[in-house]
């Protein structure tokens, strides 16, 4: 699906969902005398992100498998605020599910970013 900048925030502001993103500040730490982790920290943000299904020709079985998603998200929080691109092992929480970010690519305009489009799985 190719995306102007017209698009993305229509997309996003008028057919968006809210969700929870999870973004994970600081690694746990392995402990070798209880053989447990840590939990780390993590930060959450109110943001509006548009989900959409894959093609079926994008889908080839190993880094994009069956029920994996893409969801178009704004670079700005619900109150406005920057928010930080979202990484490897991020979640999204509050659309009937829970979604952990696989990949992450970014639009641009000019030289400024206008969305995230994140790779997401249950």
């Amino acid at each position: 699906m190719r995306f102007d900048p017209y698009t993305i925030k229509t997309l996003i502001s008028k057919h968006g969902q809210t969700t929870t993103f999870v973004s994970r500040t600081a690694e746990g730490t392995y402990d070798p005398a209880t053989g447990s982790n840590s939990a780390g920290t993590t930060t959450s943000y109110t943001v509006t992100g548009y989900f959409y299904n894959y093609a079926l020709e994008e889908i080839d079985g190993n880094d994009i498998i069956r029920g994996d998603r893409k969801l178009l998200l704004s670079t700005i929080d619900t109150s406005g605020a920057a928010i930080p691109e979202p990484s490897t092992g991020d979640s999204f929480t509050g659309v009937g599910d829970t979604v952990v970010v696989m990949y992450t690519s970014k639009i641009f305009s000019g030289n400024q970013v206008m969305c995230y489009v994140c790779q997401v799985r249950e």
